[in-house]
């Protein structure tokens, strides 16, 4: 049996797996996504020597832009830990499917071809979920 199209198939979707895992959304070097940074959220300011962090409530703190070097805000919104455990746990399955399909021969029977390959994917994959962070320092604005 050719099991080429096996290999090319879990590669891609060991690639599309990866990409997940990769950061979902890139820096941006506008300085119009500062502006839209809510008065009550935390930001970290890297400098082009230093990094500071401001914590301030009760007055402001100017700094030139050609000073900053990025700017990062924190998101510390809803826990999205069971979505992506859920999301990694399919991702298993999807990944079993073709070794699942490699494996089956007529002596194998259903159980002996797949069982372990469904025992080992899928919660390998919920477990790679689970440590995709869902919140915490988001770069929203790089220097040129």
């Amino acid at each position: 049996m050719n099991h080429s199209k096996y290999v090319l198939f879990v590669a891609l979707i060991l690639s599309t797996f990866g990409a997940t895992l990769s950061p979902l959304r890139a820096a941006n070097s506008e300085w119009d996504d500062v502006a839209i940074l809510k008065p009550s959220q935390q930001i970290r300011v890297e400098l082009n020597d230093e990094a500071v962090t401001l914590q301030q409530s009760a007055r402001e703190q100017t700094l030139a832009r050609k000073d900053i070097l990025r700017v990062y805000a924190y998101s510390g919104g809803k826990n999205h830990r069971l979505r992506n455990i859920v999301i990694g746990a399919a991702m298993g399955a999807i990944l079993a499917t073709p070794v699942v399909l490699a494996n089956r021969n007529r002596y194998n029977s259903w159980w002996h071809s797949s069982a372990w390959v469904w025992l080992v994917f899928v919660p390998a994959g919920a477990g790679l979920g689970a440590t995709i962070p869902t919140a915490g320092w988001h770069e929203v604005y790089r220097a040129h």
